[in-house]
């Protein structure tokens, strides 16, 4: 019995025991005494698979190979890939895709396969004790999470929402984001049909039907801490919460208190629960408006500044409440790409308390991830439907998380179009939006 596999068979034997059964089980360590063994080949009686990642560092430009391929990694292995089972990957490293499938997607063609070999006389018992070790051996709870950055449907986008057209912003990368348990945005406006503009540079609302929008295109979570939540006073961000709220989305980072806007939002999914909280700090602005002015009191709506003091105190509070937790932070200069001194102080000291994964938008640019010892920090996702002069490059963030934290992540390149509308970046678009998220990664972790 391979020490990684005692425990899951511990657990298949009292399943047994509680069943009832006419067999006497033991798990020993000297294989000449053992009936059963269980071992890494499909010779004996089936009882479970595991894929198998082939990993690359995460900077490296390799993103996928042919099944021909693989097996010639498999069998003649390579300086740069690493083969692991996909279970204890790593999030600096990423798995190579093969013929387009990800570990753990049906159809994924790399497996390590378990059987039982089995000492004649013992095949009743072999059958007894494999359909319970099946459970535990296939067993891999795993959130896939899906986050974008700043979401903005006003203008164009939200003209034509009005106009009838609900689902243009996210038509295109609907299908994409479907594919996640859990996806998470950041809506860059108020949202509703009440109150008046604040005296600031720019002020966005979208129209109450945008909340649909959002839904229809699968979102679970919205951030509401940035510098355009309030852009139409307190009023107008308690509306736009019951909108989503009433359209089956959960909001973070806003609220009609202090309590609320940084009570972490609980999520059940695959046998996990996540903790979300959401966050805003980001500069002054030229004509003087400053967003902390927003932030949430007792008494009061607003947003959850991000103060590190107070994000320490947040999310240690929800790690005892969830296995995962996840920050989404709206900081940084724009159009900076080296994440600013306080991003990076929010970042750390949530990271530093106890979350696995911080995600950041407002910079209006991609920007790089830095692994951290304890986490891993995105900082910058961009803009995603905006309709806004600038690089119109973004991507879709992908994260896979298991009890241990972020397993793997990876970037879906997709391009703005005109009027704000995202899309799937064109293979020959998509490799110099990820070398450029290569390139900044690089320089964050450079110790």
């Amino acid at each position: 019995m391979p020490e990684r596999w005692r425990s899951a068979a511990n657990e298949a034997i009292l399943s047994i025991d509680d069943q009832g059964t006419e067999w006497l089980w033991l798990v020993v360590d000297d294989e000449s005494q053992a009936a059963l063994r269980l071992v890494a080949d499909g010779d004996g009686l089936f009882v479970g698979q595991r894929p198998l990642a082939l990993t690359v560092p995460f900077t490296l430009n390799w993103e996928m190979v042919t099944t021909n391929e693989a097996e010639k990694l498999l069998s003649e292995g390579h300086p740069l890939v690493e083969v692991i089972e996909w279970s204890e990957m790593t999030p600096d490293r990423k798995a190579l895709k093969v013929d387009g499938y990800r570990p753990g997607e049906e159809g994924y063609p790399i497996h390590e396969t378990w059987s039982l070999s089995v000492t004649p006389g013992y095949e009743s018992a072999a059958q007894e004790l494999s359909a319970v070790l099946v459970e535990e051996i296939m067993r891999d709870p795993v959130i896939h999470l899906s986050a974008v950055g700043d979401v903005m449907l006003d203008r164009a986008l939200g003209n034509a929402i009005v106009s009838g057209a609900v689902d243009f912003p996210f038509a295109k990368v609907t299908e994409e984001l479907a594919q996640a348990d859990i996806t998470v945005g950041n809506l860059e406006s108020a949202l509703g049909d009440i109150g008046q503009p604040a005296t600031k540079s720019y002020t966005f609302r979208a129209p109450p039907a945008a909340a649909e929008s959002i839904a229809n295109a699968g979102f679970d979570v919205i951030s509401l801490a940035n510098n355009h939540a309030m852009d139409y006073g307190p009023e107008t961000l308690m509306q736009g919460i019951d909108l989503l709220t009433e359209n089956g989305i959960q909001t973070i980072g806003a609220g009609k208190n202090e309590n609320a806007a940084h009570k972490a939002t609980l999520l059940e999914v695959n046998g996990l629960t996540l903790a979300l909280l959401g966050y805003v700090d980001v500069p002054v602005e030229v004509s003087g408006f400053d967003t902390q002015t927003w932030s949430a009191t007792k008494e009061s709506p607003g947003l959850a500044w991000a103060e590190p003091t107070q994000i320490t105190t947040d999310v240690t509070d929800a790690g005892k409440q969830a296995d995962l937790v996840i920050v989404v932070l709206h900081s940084g200069y724009e159009y900076v790409e080296p994440p600013s001194p306080t991003q990076m102080a929010a970042a750390r000291a949530a990271i530093d308390a106890g979350a696995d994964l911080v995600i950041g938008h407002h910079a209006h640019v991609l920007q790089g991830v830095e692994f951290d010892e304890g986490g891993v920090i995105v900082y910058g996702l961009g803009n995603f439907a905006f309709e806004i002069d600038g690089d119109p490059t973004t991507a879709i963030l992908n994260v896979w998380l298991n009890q241990d934290g972020v397993r793997q992540l990876e970037f879906v390149p997709a391009i703005i179009q005109f009027g704000g509308q995202p899309r799937l970046a064109e293979a020959w678009e998509a490799g110099e939006i990820l070398q450029r998220i290569y390139r900044l990664t690089a320089v964050l972790n450079v110790n």
